[in-house]
């Protein structure tokens, strides 16, 4: 089973329902909060209605004090504590109120100005939470302003409240099955290639030589078309690894039958022991190169090299190899110049080419980077050159024009294969310094 932390089925339902609940939390609250207000207007209408039936039947007697002209119709009203109250009052005290108070008193709210209504939260005789609607009104003959107040407890709120509660709770309970529902549908067939995709994989894993089939989603084609040029350039390193083993094979058969038959024989002859001897080693330093540089290709997808460091880093060490001789190696590689591949290729190829000029150099190497649409890198020396026979003759796999010079006749061929490998080319010319100019070009597409 998938740990939650690398399932990403189980990442994004996670994902998904936190921001349901935040969703839900924050729609829930504004709706509790938008009903409440709601509940609480409606119930200070009821209040501001009570308080203006109450104003209208107070009048003042003939002794100047002021009566109920007839009694209200709630019987709330007379019951002892019974949730609603009225109470009639100016600066002095009480001058009237409702039974139900008994013989307690609600407090008096400032008033902002005269006539106007005021909605307030006080206590009630028995602790309850009470709401209330207070006006004063002036009577012209009554010398004092009167404070009108209607009270009654929140209970009704509460309870009104409650029931949205309950209401809203389960309906956001369903709401939320059915959302979790649907995103884990959501999430499960929106997942599906990647499923197939994963199982396409297993097969291939079992199967050597398969590749992913097509029809995936526009979000992961990509990464099907990227599996499979993996898939194609993984068979093509198995088929060139099987390629290098039976081409060394082949090239073992010779050498081996001629020692063979030379040490079958009386007296067998040591030089031809050696020679064959170097034969394979030749052979086997060829395709050991090739592999690696073939392998290091793949791994170097992306990567570039500055050919200005590497040269510098050959030229310090040619220079200690020929400290004994009057030699120059000029770098005047351009800093912008970058090769795209591994690094050890570019020193491999680099460092062929120059080691060959120093050979042949009579004081001087160039190493340049000629402006161009891609990356080319040109080694000249001032020796002796070569003719076109032998420019021609100089890149043929094991070929050496000069036994008299240690080597076992691979460096050319091997900056060849890869430069090859890398899409470009090694070209023989000749150098303006008056001996052999290698050229290694490489096309646009390999730079980044």
């Amino acid at each position: 089973m998938p740990d939650s932390r690398t399932s990403l089925r189980r990442r994004l339902i996670g994902a998904a329902l936190l921001w349901l609940i935040v969703a839900l939390a924050a729609s829930g609250t504004v709706l509790r909060v938008a009903f409440e207000d709601s509940v609480e207007r409606t119930f200070q209408l009821r209040l501001l209605t009570a308080a203006r039936a109450l104003a209208a039947v107070l009048e003042v007697d003939d002794d100047g004090k002021l009566v109920l002209t007839k009694p209200l119709g709630d019987p709330r009203y007379n019951q002892p504590f019974a949730g609603w109250y009225w109470q009639v009052a100016d600066d002095n005290g009480v001058l009237l109120r409702s039974r139900s108070l008994w013989d307690t008193t609600l407090p008096i709210l400032p008033s902002p100005e005269p006539g106007a209504v005021v909605f307030g939260r006080v206590t009630g005789p028995k602790g309850e939470a009470l709401l209330t609607a207070e006006r004063d009104l002036t009577f012209p003959e009554h010398e004092r302003p009167v404070h009108v107040t209607i009270a009654a407890s929140r209970h009704d709120v509460d309870r009104e409240l409650q029931t949205f509660d309950r209401v809203l709770a389960g309906s956001f309970i369903l709401l939320a099955v059915g959302l979790i529902a649907a995103i884990a549908v959501q999430v499960t067939y929106g997942l599906r290639p990647l499923k197939r995709l994963t199982g396409e994989l297993e097969t291939i894993r079992h199967r050597a030589g398969g590749r992913l089939s097509g029809g995936y989603p526009s979000e992961i084609a990509p990464l099907a078309l990227a599996m499979n040029a993996v898939l194609d350039h993984d068979s093509e390193l198995v088929e060139r690894a099987r390629t290098h083993v039976g081409n060394l094979a082949h090239g073992l058969k010779t050498p081996l039958a001629v020692m063979r038959a030379e040490l079958s024989a009386p007296r067998s002859d040591p030089a031809v022991l050696a020679e064959q001897m170097e034969r394979m080693t030749r052979l086997v330093e060829h395709h050991l190169t090739r592999a690696r540089a073939e392998a290091s290709s793949a791994r170097a997808l992306g990567a570039t090299q500055p050919v200005a460091e590497v040269v510098d880093e050959i030229k310090s060490l040619l220079t200690r190899i020929h400290r004994g001789r009057d030699l120059v190696v000029d770098n005047q590689c351009t800093a912008a110049a970058r090769f795209a591949g591994d690094r050890e290729d570019l020193s491999e190829m680099l460092g062929n080419l120059m080691e060959n000029a120093c050979k042949w150099a009579r004081r001087r190497v160039r190493v340049t980077t000629p402006a161009a649409p891609g990356l080319v890198v040109l080694v000249e020396d001032d020796g002796p050159g070569l003719s076109a026979q032998d420019r021609e003759q100089a890149t043929l796999r094991g070929a050496r024009l000069d036994e008299g010079t240690p080597g076992h006749g691979l460096g050319l061929d091997i900056v060849r294969d890869l430069a090859e490998l890398h899409g470009g080319r090694l070209e023989l010319g000749d150098s303006t310094l008056g001996g052999l100019a290698a050229r290694l070009e490489f096309p646009p597409r390999t730079q980044p």
